[in-house]
């Protein structure tokens, strides 16, 4: 499998990158298309300010992206074995919830961490629209990013959203997506996210 990942490291919390193939982001959108009427919103347990927030954790294993997503956990286990923030042997990974974010202008994130879960979260990008970069000094460009929040509250790691780039963190690591404003009117900001645990190899401390 070709899903390597690009290890961030933000303060004591490990956060690692996937890359999911554009077959599997292409399924997956066009399955969320074909059920999305249909689906129950899942907004009034996010914090997000946007409309659309569906919950797909009806479909969401018939996804062919759902094995690789498997794969890229039971790596992310893997690497936290090694830095001792679980135990080794057997264990079960759990997926306790999962949705789609349809992000339009101007909506945003703000700082939250994903507190109903003592495990861990991840987001996807499934589209990602051209933004338009209207500052004048290019460090305060940060549309539509997603921000890793260090424990001091004071740095912030950006990463800049594109299609297929997968990320799993600690569903207690703060997190935000900046607003911004598109290219083409209407073009939206597509992701997905789940939480899950892992039952039997979890450490007692963080």
């Amino acid at each position: 499998m070709k899903d390597l990942q690009q290890r961030i490291y933000v303060h004591g919390k490990i956060i690692v990158k996937y890359k999911i193939s554009k077959a599997h982001i292409q399924d997956l959108n066009k399955k969320y298309e074909i059920h999305k009427d249909k689906l129950d919103s899942f907004g009034k347990r996010l914090a997000g300010r946007l409309e659309s927030e569906l919950n797909i954790l009806s479909f969401f294993e018939k996804t062919t992206a759902f094995q690789p997503i498997i794969h890229c956990m039971g790596n992310y286990v893997e690497e936290c074995k090694k830095f001792g923030l679980m135990n080794g042997g057997t264990y079960n990974l759990d997926i306790l919830s999962c949705w789609m974010n349809d992000m339009k202008e101007g909506e945003y994130n703000p700082p939250h961490t994903h507190h109903d879960t003592t495990g861990w979260s991840t987001v996807m990008f499934l589209k990602v629209p051209k933004f338009i970069d209207d500052t004048k000094d290019p460090h305060k460009f940060k549309d539509g990013k997603l921000g890793f929040i260090g424990h001091d509250g004071i740095y912030t790691t950006w990463t800049d959203p594109e299609v297929g780039h997968f990320y799993i963190f600690e569903a207690a690591h703060q997190h935000c997506v900046m607003p911004f404003k598109t290219k083409v009117k209407g073009d939206i900001r597509r992701s997905m996210s789940f939480n899950f645990i892992v039952e039997g190899s979890r450490d007692d401390h963080d």
